[in-house]
């Protein structure tokens, strides 16, 4: 999408915010920060010793921080469309990073804000939070990482540090208008794994024997940059006379397990590592204070609103106002549940996922088996204390069945992600698959346990590591042994095949064949398309060098033999790409090889006389070129050739009268 530059949409150059405090809004502006894969327990504020956010602190004394808040699912988008629009997944219909968007019913923060004349701008420091999934709704300019064609080498998503987002920030807030409030949202993905500090911490010999130690160790070091980051950010607004006509909220979308809660990183289960984040609202109006009552991150929309005197009579929140809490702390905490959720495990693997609710220090936990914990006197949440007839997990069970009745009616009008939307995270680097994208009917504990395969969420963990140190043989074997673990789930498949085709030589054969299970299991799986059609072009490549000996050899059956198998070859290559470009018009890499294959088909039909086909290929081609250049950034290189393959293509289908 095209964005116009925010300085144009806000009117004013970066001197205006020095102008006299008279003219300062009657409506603060609003700073939304959030701190991607960030656990409470690793701040200062909240009692880590010694702190690694010392800027955070800093604004935490000054603000009213919440000791006790939750996400809704410990996964970016759906808890990010929680915190943008006040509402649960399941009232959403947004349940994971992959299949979903946020529905265009939903009614976001920004898109309130901006009709109440809010000047509005975003930016994201990841893919998983493109426009593509519907977060942009209400701002007038939306900031993402580019969609860059992959090396199909990474499993994780692109992603900016932190010291870029700021000066990002910063160069967008220099064009805050004095008359104009603005609501601005910056998100940061530092901590997120893999853990790679822009600065990395020095280890003893004898911690770095311990590779538990060490992660942890490099996850805090993420936070203390992203910190230090932060503490530029709010320093220049303090010294730009913002910071006290403005809110600030920041908040974290979930944790990290970090070997807690039975996983390393986050998405599968529902531990406390993973579901508790920070949350502080700064206000310039309010004395700094801690409050206790358990709150989510839906309740933050409408606390805003609150805030801001903005009449949210009309809108629907699942989250409520917490303003009287935030005028008395000890006011007593109001009897309701907390949502939980998360359907990874199902989504991509077919095992019962997991949804849950708090109510105060009781935690109640559905999946193939039923949980219940105290986490006031078991905070690791080690003991199960479950029983059929114990009154606690009867009420809790209940009251979130009702509660997932009563939010099921927006998420009915949400289809969910489209299969050209699906294909985009494929062409960057992030596999979908599993059983569907809806909840399995009837009984849970029939389906697989999530908690019984520990070994097969590890050992991918351990497939994603070994990619990103280019360990692509070791990726390749864990890879082998999830599949005969795991036949059924499609993710595992199409994560071979498409190394498998990385590697080529005598692995293409393999590759075919798992690309070709993964889409039996999945049909929708645009980068597989794409894997087959690079194997179906490594069969031309090599009909075409035996092609060539034999007529060197004067063996004109064995060439012409060749030859065929050569046109066949790059018939099915093109099939294969049209499919991967029917489920995702705009993959780059699809784009890339279907032009220069068309580019090749064209030449040979001009050299042959076929000039009507000619004219259609180079047609098609120059069509394709154009697209690949709407798709990558004007700078990748991609761009160049395709700008080439564009003149080429044209300039030949005029010489031939078309």
């Amino acid at each position: 999408m095209k964005l116009a530059p925010l300085a144009a949409l806000l009117l004013a150059p970066a001197a205006a915010a020095q102008e006299p405090r008279e003219s300062a809004p009657a409506r603060e502006s609003v700073l939304l920060v959030t701190l991607d894969t960030t656990r409470r327990d690793y701040m200062g504020f909240l009692g880590r010793r010694p702190s690694p956010t010392p800027a955070l602190d800093a604004l935490a004394a000054r603000s009213v921080v919440f000791t006790d808040a939750v996400t809704t699912a410990p996964l970016t988008l759906p808890a990010h469309a929680s915190l943008h629009t006040g509402a649960w997944p399941a009232t959403l219909g947004v349940h994971d990073n992959s299949l979903y968007r946020v529905p265009a019913a939903a009614r976001t923060l920004a898109e309130i804000l901006r009709e109440q004349g809010y000047a509005t701008g975003a930016a994201v420091a990841a893919f998983v939070l493109d426009p593509i999934f519907g977060l942009d709704q209400g701002f007038e300019r939306y900031s993402a990482p580019p969609r860059r064609v992959s090396s199909a080498r990474s499993l994780q998503f692109p992603e900016l540090r932190a010291a870029e987002m700021v000066d990002r920030a910063l160069e967008d807030l220099a064009g805050l208008a004095p008359r104009a409030p603005l609501f601005y949202w910056l998100h940061l993905f530092d901590p997120h794994n893999p853990y790679d500090p822009p600065a990395p911490p020095a280890l003893s010999p004898l911690h770095a024997l311990d590779p538990a130690a060490v992660t942890r160790t490099l996850y805090e070091a993420e936070i203390a940059g992203m910190d230090a980051q932060l503490g530029r950010l709010f320093g220049e607004l303090e010294r730009r006379g913002l910071l006290d006509r403005m809110v600030v909220v920041v908040a974290s979308d979930h944790g990290e397990g970090l070997g807690e809660g039975l996983e390393a990183t986050h998405g599968h289960f529902l531990f406390d590592p993973t579901v508790r984040v920070p949350l502080l609202l700064f206000d310039p109006r309010r004395a700094a204070a801690r409050v206790d009552v358990p709150v989510s991150l839906v309740d933050v929309v409408p606390t805003l609103l609150a805030r801001l005197g903005i009449d949210a009579a009309g809108e629907r929140f699942d989250g409520i106002d917490l303003s009287p809490w935030i005028a008395d702390p000890d006011r007593p905490h109001p009897d309701r549940v907390l949502a939980l959720e998360s359907w990874y495990v199902w989504l991509h693997y077919g095992w019962a996922p997991f949804e849950g609710c708090t109510s105060g220090p009781l935690k109640y936990v559905r999946s193939q088996r039923e949980e219940l914990f105290d986490r006031a006197a078991d905070p690791s949440e080690r003991t199960n204390l479950f029983a059929p007839d114990d009154p606690r997990a009867l009420g809790l069970r209940g009251r979130l069945a009702r509660l997932r009745a009563e939010t099921a009616a927006l998420s009915r009008e949400s289809p969910g992600l489209s299969e050209a939307d699906r294909g985009a995270l494929r062409a960057l680097g992030y596999a979908t698959g599993g059983a569907g994208a809806e909840l399995p009917l009837g009984d849970w504990s029939v389906l697989p346990d999530g908690y019984a395969r520990l070994d097969v969420i590890r050992g991918f963990d351990e497939v994603a590591a070994a990619v990103e140190e280019r360990a692509i043989g070791r990726a390749i074997e864990l890879l082998r042994g999830l599949v005969a673990r795991e036949p059924g789930s499609a993710i595992f498949h199409e994560q071979l095949g498409y190394l498998l085709v990385n590697v080529g030589g005598a692995g293409l054969a393999e590759a075919e064949r798992e690309l070709r299970r993964a889409l039996e299991l999945d049909p929708r799986c645009a980068r597989a398309w794409f894997a087959l059609a690079r194997c179906a072009l490594a069969r031309r490549d090599a009909a075409r060098l035996q092609a060539r000996t034999a007529r060197g050899k004067g063996d004109l059956p064995g060439a012409r033999a060749a030859a065929k198998d050569e046109h066949e070859a790059a018939e099915e290559a093109g099939r294969s790409l049209r499919e991967c470009l029917r489920l995702e018009p705009d993959y780059p890499e699809g784009l890339v090889e279907l032009g220069k294959l068309l580019l090749e088909e064209a030449e040979r039909a001009a050299r042959q006389e076929q000039r009507e086909r000619a004219r259609a290929l180079y047609a098609e081609t120059e069509e394709i070129a154009t697209r690949l250049l709407a798709t990558v950034p004007e700078d990748a290189p991609e761009a160049r050739d395709a700008e080439s393959v564009r003149r080429l293509a044209r300039a030949r289908r005029e010489a031939l009268g078309g």
